[in-house]
């Protein structure tokens, strides 16, 4: 690492910045250091490094020349990331979550990291050097990228890839294997599903996608974004997998959620409509009796 003066206002208040440098497309400025950086692992078409963060406040940017998958153990106290193709995002608990970075799409930002033990792994990866092994059936013309979502098959290959990581002595094989394993999903995870819907793993990055900002403003193009597709062809392909609108998938996915607060808590309707997603409260009492059949007050009198 290298300590140079410090230019970020993430820094706020150090007088130097000490730089490591996580992939030759990845650098990251930390106002005292990283705890632990484990040396960059490289196999054929891969490299991957176990990232130990600490408390410590740092700024990021990345330039887009590879491919770059990360899985986060992470909370942060505050932070902001900006991707090329997603709205800033201030996420604060990247507890087991996925990004995805495509080659040419640049990325910054900042964090605060709680005080406790925060670390992430990296895999950066060239397609041109894979190409074989992903074979056509998973060719994306332009993946889009993904920021702190929990696709379960991502979640296992990265996390089998950090324990990988983690050892003193890597097998070879079974790095590139792990490594094929978590890019052949993360394609996967985003093919293109013409003429048969969409994939079992596209209704599942749908609904982390969901479940994880059921309070923020969600737009179909956001979720087709997250499939690769069109929000025409998005449309279709769930309804045609689900029998479904996106929309109405959303707000049944809301009405649930309030069903389970009403039940368990005494918050009031008005903050339950915003905590699930709702903007108004009478948006909320439309859509909670279209698909339950009641009020809301009704149906929390009847589970006391």
């Amino acid at each position: 690492m290298d300590t140079v003066p410090s230019k970020n206002a993430a820094d706020r208040n150090k007088d130097s910045v000490t730089m490591m440098q996580i992939a030759h497309d990845l650098s990251l400025a930390f106002g005292r250091g990283a705890d632990v950086a484990r040396p960059l692992r490289q196999w054929r078409g891969f490299s991957a490094k176990h990232v130990v963060i600490g408390a410590e406040s740092y700024s990021f940017k990345r330039v887009g020349n590879s491919q770059y998958l990360a899985f986060h153990d992470m909370i942060v106290e505050d932070s902001e990331v900006a991707i090329d193709g997603l709205a800033p995002d201030r996420t604060r608990d990247w507890r087991r979550s996925v990004a995805f970075i495509p080659w040419g799409h640049a990325a910054h930002g900042w964090a605060a990291p709680a005080r406790r033990r925060n670390t992430f792994t990296a895999l950066h990866f060239q397609p041109g050097l894979v190409s074989d092994e992903l074979e056509r059936r998973y060719a994306v013309a332009t993946p889009a990228p993904l920021l702190f979502l929990r696709p379960p098959p991502l979640q296992a290959a990265l996390g089998r890839l950090e324990s990988v990581l983690l050892t003193s002595h890597v097998d070879t094989m079974l790095a590139e294997t792990v490594c094929l394993l978590a890019v052949l999903e993360v394609f996967g995870v985003q093919a293109d599903p013409t003429g048969v819907g969409l994939s079992r793993r596209h209704l599942r990055l749908v609904d982390d996608f969901v479940d994880a900002r059921l309070a923020a403003t969600i737009g179909v193009s956001d979720l087709a974004q997250l499939c690769g597709l069109s929000r025409f062809h998005f449309t279709r392909a769930f309804k045609m997998a689900t029998g479904a609108s996106p929309y109405a998938h959303v707000t049944a996915t809301r009405v649930d959620r309030a069903r389970e607060l009403l039940a368990q808590t005494d918050l009031r309707i008005e903050a339950i409509a915003g905590l699930v997603g709702f903007p108004t409260s009478a948006q909320f009492r439309r859509a909670f009796r279209a698909r339950v059949g009641c009020s809301a007050l009704e149906y929390r009198q009847s589970r006391k």
